[in-house]
């Protein structure tokens, strides 16, 4: 079983080393992938890199607070995303909690690197995921408590090294980031509550119909809170066919314009044109999704 260890920085590589060599004890089968101990000298890099992101079964992501805003690090998260399944790509966090997390990193479910539960949920997880593979949980239970103290130590240590650049690298999230993010899952559960409710029959065994006023309440929610975000005010929106028309004005003072990446962007996450209108009816941006 392929496992890709993704890192950037000095404590996240050094941990991604210690998952390189620890990982295989635990579980025997597992083919664990490091760039800086697999990549012969003079070979290419990044092509070797995208070869064997091409073949991996479980992504491990190692994140730190200097790291997390890492192009090299979101490269990587996008491509194991597309490569494997959501629920098998995991950040492994170091000197961080997953409340720090940052979009788009903070779209995996992510384990604390020195938690002796999480990385015990960790291991399972990926027993759980190599289909024929799979060891008795029993055997990897005691597999587990035998060489847990030995990781945990160099946990400790990797965690006590210091960053030249985790004061200046480190990402502060605003309130505003982590609300629209808590109201964007929360519109992604109702979108999929719904359609489960599409397909569930009524006790006399008509369809049930989705619930259209819960899905329209949290996107209304989702695009209140992103133009707040920018400093305008969502003051009314309506759905058009395939389009939402917003209606929005600058609050608080706001010299931010609107720009069409973020109305594209925001057309993409409600999955349908956006048209942005100012107070008098006019046309500010409209998105152009394909």
């Amino acid at each position: 079983m392929k496992v890709f260890l993704s890192w950037s920085g000095e404590r996240s590589k050094k941990t991604a080393e210690a998952l390189w060599f620890w990982l295989p004890d635990i579980l025997q089968y597992i083919n664990p992938w490091l760039s800086s101990l697999d990549i012969s000298a003079g070979r290419r890099g990044v092509r070797e890199i995208t070869d064997e992101l091409s073949e991996t079964d479980f992504g491990i992501i190692c994140i730190t607070p200097e790291n997390q805003s890492s192009n090299w690090i979101n490269f990587e998260a996008g491509a194991l995303s597309k490569q494997v399944d959501g629920g098998y790509v995991v950040p492994f966090l170091i000197g961080m909690k997953t409340t720090d997390l940052v979009s788009p990193i903070s779209q995996f479910q992510a384990i604390i690197g020195d938690s002796k539960d999480d990385v015990r949920k960790l291991l399972f997880d990926i027993n759980d995921a190599s289909g024929d593979l799979t060891i008795p949980r029993e055997r990897l239970e005691r597999a587990f408590q035998r060489s847990w103290p030995e990781f945990e130590n160099n946990m400790r240590n990797i965690s006590s090294i210091s960053s030249r650049d985790s004061l200046s690298n480190t990402v502060q999230r605003s309130e505003a980031d982590m609300t629209e993010e808590i109201l964007l899952i929360a519109r992604q559960l109702d979108h999929r509550m719904a359609e489960i409710e599409r397909y569930a029959l009524r006790t006399d065994g008509t369809p049930r119909r989705p619930s259209r006023e819960i899905r329209r309440i949290s996107e209304e929610k989702f695009i209140s809170s992103s133009f707040a975000k920018i400093g305008w005010e969502a003051i009314g929106s309506s759905w058009e066919g395939e389009s939402v028309v917003i209606v929005a004005q600058i609050s608080g003072g706001s010299s931010q314009s609107i720009s069409r990446d973020f109305v594209e962007r925001l057309a993409k996450s409600l999955g349908r044109d956006v048209v942005v209108l100012g107070e008098a009816g006019k046309v500010i941006v409209r998105s152009n999704l394909p």
